[in-house]
């Protein structure tokens, strides 16, 4: 139901100027947020299971050694 809400409302914008560029803006904020919750997710889940390099020392402590 949501998705033919959607629809018809994509259908009524985008007979006007006005209307496709409100429709258009909104397309690019979407597709933006998109990208950032999919990075965001790809990096959390490169980092699970894993300890940072600060908790062990990191590359100074060991060239110090």
């Amino acid at each position: 139901m949501k998705k033919l809400f959607k629809l018809l409302l994509a259908r009524r914008l985008a007979g006007t100027p006005l209307g496709l560029a409100a429709l258009a803006a909104g397309w690019l904020l979407a597709r933006r947020k998109r990208r950032r919750r999919a990075y965001e997710a790809e990096r959390e889940s490169a980092h699970v299971g894993r300890r940072s390099r600060t908790a062990r020392g990191g590359p100074r402590a060991s060239a110090r050694r």
